[in-house]
Formats: C-alpha cells, structure tokens, sequence
C-alpha cells in the first residue's frame, strides 16, 4: 500500500519551469557565494581563457540541468508514463543546444590546454595518465552528448506523441537521452577534476 505522499511524488514531472527555478536558484545561490568571498578579478581571471572558461564551466552547467530533468522525463517515456512530452521535447531541444555551446567552448578551450607551457605540457612531464584518461578520454567522450541529444530531438520533434503507443519507438527516443546523460556526467566530473589540478 502506497501512501498519498508517495502517489503524488511519483505522478509528479519535472518541467521547463521545473528548469527555470532549479538554475535560477543554483545561479542565485552560486553567485551569492562567490560575490560575497571573492574578488572578481580571482573569480574570473584576467586573461581571455579565464572568461573562455567560466562561459564553458556555466554553459557545461546549465546543460547538465535541463539534461537531468530531460532524462528523468525520458525515463518516463521509455515506461510509458509520461505526461509531460511537450516539455520533454523542448528539453531535449535545449540540451541539443547546450551540448553545441558548451562544446565551443570546451573546442576553445583545448587551445589553451595544448599551448606551450600549458595543462598539456605539465600533464605529459609529471603525469601522463592524467592527460590520456583525463583530457583526451574526456574531451572526446563530450563531443557524443551532441549526437545522442540531436537524435532524440528529431524522434521527438518528428513523430510527436504518437510513438508513446508504440515500445520501440519510445525506446528510439528516449535512449539517446539517457546515454547522452551518462556522458555528459562523464566529462562533466573529468573537466571538473582537470581544472582542479590544472587550469588554463
């Protein structure tokens, strides 16, 4: 026996309004933080690849949320319950769109990266690993989010609720999102631990 609580839990779907709070609150709360123990110039940087930087970290950022409830809703999908395909769709759409971005800049970024003198250099003389698994693992584990974001969006786009009656073609849409997640996760936790180690 279920409790009403619990009913009205699982029956509730995450939302494009869902995504608007959850990043306006997490920009809120991180820029409250930062702007009150930090000085900007330390917060950003006085370089153009400091900038280039926090734009990829923000955009990486508001990507994996609208990923996370996208995948969420997706999951809903592949079983069948979903309520909320309209805003699946736009979800799947903006991630598609912030995998694009955020990999424009990660792409500028690794310019700085290979630079003499640069992350690259300090990695292959004092730990190769970390450049082999680290960087290069991750930076192409990223550039799949695209793909996998683009092929569900057309799916979705394309074919509308009607393949919610059908198993395979829910499956078709909704597993790219799932992967697209995982490696998003992925490089999201590398570029995290890169930077933490090294930054440009």
């Amino acid at each position: 026996m279920t409790t009403p609580v619990l009913t009205r839990i699982r029956r509730m779907e995450p939302s494009l309004a869902t995504l608007l709070v959850v990043t306006v609150g997490a920009v809120a709360v991180v820029g409250l933080i930062a702007a009150a123990t930090t000085p900007v110039g330390a917060l950003i940087g006085d370089t153009q690849w400091h900038l280039i930087s926090a734009f990829h970290g923000l955009s990486a950022t508001m990507f994996l949320l609208g990923a996370t409830i996208a995948v969420y809703l997706a999951w809903r999908l592949y079983v069948g319950e979903i309520r909320a395909f309209k805003d699946l769709k736009w979800l799947a759409a903006f991630s598609a769109v912030m995998s694009a971005v955020t990999i424009s800049f990660g792409t500028w970024i690794y310019i700085a990266y290979r630079k003499e003198g640069g992350p690259r250099s300090f990695f292959l003389e004092n730990l190769p690993a970390v450049h082999q698994v680290f960087f290069e693992f991750k930076e192409f584990i990223a550039l799949f989010t695209l793909p996998m974001f683009l092929a569900s969006t057309y799916i979705l786009w394309r074919y509308g609720e009607g393949l919610v009656k059908h198993r395979e073609a829910r499956a078709a849409a909704s597993l790219p999102v799932l992967l697209g997640w995982v490696y998003l996760i992925l490089a999201y936790v590398l570029g995290a631990a890169i930077t933490k180690l090294r930054g440009v």
